[in-house]
């Protein structure tokens, strides 16, 4: 397969496109590797939310998922907008890599963006760190839920 980028019409309701699709596609129509992990960060929010990529209905900084997730991330709140069923059942270090690895796939730039690989390995470490929380809560405390408070993400992002 060649690596050099393609170009593609993209036909679809403007808003919920814009929100899913890297913003080198919305403004050349250019796609690569990248736009890929564009995309799947924006489905990474949308399982941790529980939310729509796009809701007309929200306040205007709230509209498009990925860009409030962000900014949720940057505010250190983000913990308010997770889906309230994964509260208290996912690992505070699990949720931090997951967000880690969400907010660098939705990076403007695609330089900045990871390859899929790396967002591979960084969901699998993710979910090492979920089995070896749970494992240790189960020993100590078997009724138990994980106290997630805000999540510092103290990477540079």
């Amino acid at each position: 397969m060649s690596r050099d980028p393609i170009s593609i019409e993209i036909e679809s309701d403007i808003a919920y496109t814009s929100a899913s699709i890297a913003p080198e596609v919305a403004i050349t129509g250019r796609v690569s590797h990248k736009t890929d992990v564009f995309s799947f960060g924006v489905v990474l929010f949308e399982v941790l939310c529980c939310r729509r990529i796009f809701d007309a209905e929200l306040e205007m900084d709230q509209r498009f998922l990925y860009r409030w997730a962000c900014k949720c991330i940057e505010n250190g709140t983000i913990y308010s907008i997770i889906d309230p069923y994964l509260k208290g059942k996912i690992a505070p270090q699990c949720l931090k890599k997951f967000l880690e690895i969400a907010y660098s796939c939705v990076q403007f730039e695609e330089n900045k963006r990871p390859t899929m690989g790396e967002v591979e390995v960084t969901l699998e470490l993710a979910l090492e760190l979920q089995k070896q929380a749970e494992s240790e809560m189960e020993s100590t405390n078997p009724q138990g839920e994980f106290m997630c408070e805000e999540v510092s993400l103290s990477c540079t992002l």
